[in-house]
C-alpha cells in the first residue's frame, strides 16, 4: 500500500503517514505517536493477497503483436479489434507495434479473437471494403518497415 492509500483508509493526512514511514525506514527512534493516530493506522485491514493463478500478470507482446499483425493483413481494422477486445484502438496499436509488456488476460483475449476472426472475411462481417483495404495496405507498409 502506498502512503496515500494508508492515509485515505485511515482518514489521516498523507504528510503524517509519510513522516511515520520515513521514521521507520531510516532506523530513527520512533517518536511518540498519538493513540488515535496509532489506532487509525492499525485498524486498516491488510489487503487480501491474490492466489498465484488469479493475478493477471504481464507477458511479452511478441505473440500478441504477431496475431494482431496477421489480423491487419487479413483486413481487420484496429477499431473493430479494439471493440471486440474491450480496449481502445490506441491500445491495439501499441501492442501491435510491440510495446514492452501487456497483461496476460489481454494476450489471451487477443489469441481468442484471432482464432475467431482469422478465417472470416472482414467485408462479409460488416467492415467497409475501403477500411479493410486501407488496413491491409497499412499492414504491408508496417511489415516492409520492420
Amino acid at each position: 500500500m502506498s502512503a496515500q492509500d494508508i492515509a485515505d483508509k485511515a482518514g489521516l493526512s498523507v504528510t503524517l503517514i509519510r513522516r511515520l514511514l520515513r521514521t521507520a525506514e531510516q532506523g530513527r527512534p520512533v517518536s511518540n505517536i498519538a493513540r488515535t493516530t496509532a489506532d487509525a493506522v492499525q485498524g486498516i485491514p491488510i489487503p487480501v493477497r491474490r492466489e498465484p493463478g488469479s493475478s493477471p500478470g504481464l507477458t511479452n507482446t511478441t505473440e500478441a503483436a504477431a496475431l494482431l499483425a496477421d489480423l491487419a493483413r487479413a483486413g481487420w481494422p484496429a477499431t473493430i479489434l479494439a471493440a471486440r477486445l474491450g480496449v481502445s484502438a490506441s491500445a491495439v496499436a501499441q501492442v501491435r507495434d510491440r510495446c514492452a509488456r501487456l497483461h496476460v488476460d489481454l494476450a489471451l483475449r487477443i489469441r481468442r479473437v484471432h482464432r475467431e476472426l482469422i478465417s472470416l472475411d472482414p467485408v462479409s462481417q460488416g467492415v467497409r471494403a475501403a477500411d479493410a483495404a486501407r488496413t491491409r495496405a497499412a499492414a504491408v507498409r508496417r511489415a516492409a518497415g520492420n
